[in-house]
């Protein structure tokens, strides 16, 4: 049975295909335009010789197709080393490790189970999930703090209660693109390509150090409200297990020794 010849629209359909492709290549993997410049070369070439077009287009589109496979396995083989590379540094000196290294290699799994804040990169993996462990107690435990301080301390200008209040909204307040404003400069740092990893994980450290700090602030003050003879019988229960609570994401994202006080005696 004869092959039925590509209608002219078939053709230019196809034609306008491969050409996307190639634009493709040049946008996204940084090829020179000479590319596409020999692919019009060889379809103008191929127009005058009156040659078959859909052996030219099938031909063409396996040229392209190859194309892209090549830089896929390049970008691909550039992230495997990078990630080689990565895993080999962590085994040089285990006690040189920095803050945002320790927090990076906590039990992923203990972690998991809080809820992020949207931040989805896996260089930002334990920043979403440590500030939506913060954030889950500000909603969930931080109004009960809040109302007990509030009796025992009825002038704003006395105890801890602002001072603490303060510092927890500006990391858990939401600007309008749904983050914290304290996040903005990473994650302009993590949209950045290339990304420059030592400038990251100094804005890490600060993002960790603000939320550890404020929680090991908290931390104390806690079973000193509950010594208080102020409170009532169902706020104690809930009370500790606000204490609970902050005990043990200090624990989970392993930031017992990253506390103010603590670093300021180093």
């Amino acid at each position: 049975m004869k092959k039925k010849k590509l209608s002219h629209i078939e053709v230019e359909a196809a034609v306008n295909g491969i050409r996307k492709k190639y634009n493709d290549l040049i946008v996204e993997y940084m090829k020179p335009k000479v590319i596409k410049n020999s692919f019009e070369d060889r379809y103008i070439g191929a127009l005058r010789a009156r040659v078959d077009m859909g052996n030219f287009i099938y031909t063409e589109i396996q040229v392209v197709s190859n194309l892209v496979k090549i830089e896929k396995e390049k970008l691909l083989q550039i992230e495997i080393k990078k990630n080689n590379r990565l895993k080999a540094s962590k085994t040089i000196n285990d006690n040189n490790k920095s803050i945002a290294d320790r927090v990076f290699d906590a039990n992923r799994d203990k972690i998991r189970k809080y809820q992020g804040i949207g931040l989805d990169d896996s260089d930002a993996f334990e920043i979403n999930k440590l500030y939506g462990a913060i954030k889950f107690f500000e909603v969930n435990y931080w109004p009960l703090v809040e109302k007990i301080l509030r009796r025992i301390y009825p002038s704003r200008y006395t105890g801890p209660r602002v001072s603490l209040e303060n510092r927890l909204f500006e990391i858990t307040i939401t600007g309008p693109d749904g983050f914290p404003p304290g996040l903005i400069k990473l994650r302009t740092m993590l949209n950045r390509s290339p990304r420059g990893y030592s400038s990251l994980e100094r804005e890490t450290q600060r993002c960790i150090l603000d939320v550890s700090f404020l929680l090991h602030d908290i931390n104390d003050e806690l079973p000193v409200i509950l010594a208080e003879e102020i409170l009532i019988k169902d706020e104690k229960e809930p009370l500790e297990e606000t204490i609970e609570y902050v005990h043990t994401v200090l624990e989970d994202f392993r930031l017992m020794d990253l506390k103010e006080s603590k670093l300021k005696e180093r």
